[in-house]
């Protein structure tokens, strides 16, 4: 018998164990049948809906030569803001809905996307994509 072999057979002589013991404990009613599984230990994967995600209002506005102030709506489930330029990460907020971006160039234009996290880090909220350019 390969190594692999053996070590396969060891995790599913493993997993089934689990299994069984979990099953067994609910059945003797130390534990709760409705969280407890014979699938658990097999392999069995439970799909988990993500949450909706709520759609967040974005304004962008020229506020100087070479700046533009982003403004977002908040919303209740939001833990922190990520602040995306032309697809790419520029900031990330927990305590304000406004960025002033003073990284900006004449005669280019940008796009933003505001996106909500939750305290897990799960996409919650977004705003769509928007996009100014720079006229001098």
């Amino acid at each position: 018998m390969s190594y692999m072999t053996a070590f396969k057979r060891s995790v599913l002589l493993r997993s089934v164990s689990v299994a069984i013991t979990l099953g067994g404990l609910a059945a003797c009613g130390g534990g709760d049948s409705a969280n407890v599984g014979v699938g658990v230990g097999l392999g069995v994967i439970v799909p988990v809906q993500p949450p909706a995600i709520a759609p967040l209002t974005l304004v962008l506005t020229r506020v100087g030569p070479e700046a533009i102030e982003v403004d977002w709506s908040d919303d209740p489930s939001v833990e922190r803001f990520v602040i995306l330029r032309d697809g790419y990460a520029l900031a990330t907020t927990t305590t304000t809905t406004t960025l002033i971006d003073a990284s900006v160039f004449v005669n280019e234009t940008y796009c933003y996307q505001v996106r909500g996290q939750d305290a897990a880090g799960y996409l919650v909220a977004a705003t769509s994509n928007g996009c100014i350019s720079i006229i001098p």
